[in-house]
């Protein structure tokens, strides 16, 4: 009998081993989290984050690599021959426009100068004296003292050193330039490059390499290409005198503002591309010719559209759709249409209005009607403000209570 007792007793105790094993888990799987609060009817509410629908502009543009091309690269040469005696610039400086950057021996072209300011001064004799003799065989004439040809005679040896004089003075602007020529100035403003030639040496006009060659730096080009399906609408923009907006981003993360200036005159056959300068304001030198640089081009603009995160644009099996959320936290399902996408957002042609929430995390356990709980108004790995002042209350208060 006692035996027959103990087989009870163990039995029921596996019966109540059994029952709380079933028990547990379902209790807890009933019992409302702490992270998901059910509402009133006992369905639990999803957390996600909604962002407001805005209403604005939203720029397309496509990305190239781009060549930074000076506007003015010059190679300056001597323009005579002579001897090289100075050199009058710092390798690399900045020079002005005008400024001196070479002498070559002068000695040559000023004597070529004496030279023919000299016999100007003796033609201009001969002139003067010829014309004295013409007003002599006029009045002589007039007494029929000379004969008609002895008077044509002379008026054309008057004109011959008219001719004579008018010579003269040409050869003087010409031996004067050839002067001016031996002090080699900056033909514009830029940073000079390193000289080829030291003084002492002979330069020509004739030489390989240049004295040193000047490039203008401010403002400063970017030469990119694009597929020529862009060409009519960027010639458009530009005959209307709305040039594109045109970034480069240089190595170091820099980015610069600039304008599309001009397209090539033709496409490439090869690539089917075609080539394009944009024009930047370069005070600052961080461009630099022949340098790579990122660019970005604006080729259109769409005005006064709905915008929203593109995470909130979902594809279903009858297109794209967003979640909105109501006033009542619940989701609403709306079929959307794309006008475009850029930099993560969207511009909607129709579905959403401004000032509506869509969801843009969290949409994968929601359905429509699903209720819902707004936790953050930000994109994933952002800071949400409300979170954020959420944060900064709870450190205010741990600080009051320690």
């Amino acid at each position: 009998m006692p035996h027959s007792r103990r087989l009870w007793i163990a039995l029921l105790i596996v019966v109540l081993i059994a029952l709380a094993v079933w028990w547990i888990p379902n209790w807890q799987a009933d019992a409302p989290s702490s992270d998901a609060p059910a509402n009133a009817s006992g369905d639990r509410s999803t957390a996600v984050a909604a962002i407001e629908a805005q209403r604005g502009d939203l720029e397309i543009t496509v990305g190239a690599l781009g060549t930074v091309r000076s506007l003015s690269s010059i190679n300056v040469y001597s323009r005579v021959e002579g001897e090289l005696l100075t050199v009058d610039f710092e390798e690399g400086e900045q020079v002005e426009k005008g400024q001196l950057l070479a002498t070559i021996d002068p000695r040559d072209y000023q004597a070529q100068l004496a030279a023919a300011q000299g016999q100007l001064v003796q033609d201009q004799a001969q002139l003067e004296s010829a014309r004295e003799d013409l007003e002599r065989y006029e009045t002589l004439a007039q007494s029929q003292s000379i004969s008609r040809q002895e008077l044509e005679q002379q008026r054309q040896l008057v004109r011959q050193y008219e001719g004579a004089v008018s010579s003269d003075r040409a050869d003087i602007d010409s031996a004067q330039v050839q002067l001016d020529y031996t002090d080699i100035t900056a033909p514009n403003a830029g940073i000079i490059g390193i000289r080829n030639v030291d003084p002492g040496n002979l330069v020509s006009s004739g030489d390989d390499d240049p004295i040193a060659t000047l490039t203008q730096l401010d403002p400063i080009s970017v030469v990119f290409s694009l597929p020529s399906q862009y060409v009519p609408t960027l010639r458009e923009q530009l005959a209307s005198g709305d040039a594109p907006s045109v970034s480069a981003t240089t190595v170091g993360d820099e980015r610069l503002e600039g304008r599309l200036t001009s397209i090539d005159s033709q496409i490439d056959t090869a690539t089917g591309t075609v080539r394009l300068r944009a024009r930047f304001d370069n005070p600052t030198d961080r461009l630099y010719p022949s340098a790579f640089v990122d660019v970005r081009l604006t080729v259109n603009t769409l005005h006064d559209r709905v915008i929203v995160p593109a995470p909130a644009v979902q594809t279903g099996q009858d297109g794209l759709f967003v979640y909105v959320v109501g006033d009542d936290d619940t989701v609403t399902r709306h079929d959307v249409v794309v006008s475009a996408s850029e930099d993560h957002r969207s511009a909607l042609a129709s579905g959403v209005s401004a000032g509506e929430r869509v969801v843009v995390d969290g949409v994968d356990s929601l359905r429509d009607g699903a209720k819902v709980r707004v936790v953050s108004n930000a994109l994933p790995g952002e800071a949400s403000a409300s979170s954020t002042a959420d944060d900064d209350a709870d450190t205010q208060t741990s600080r009051d209570a320690s």
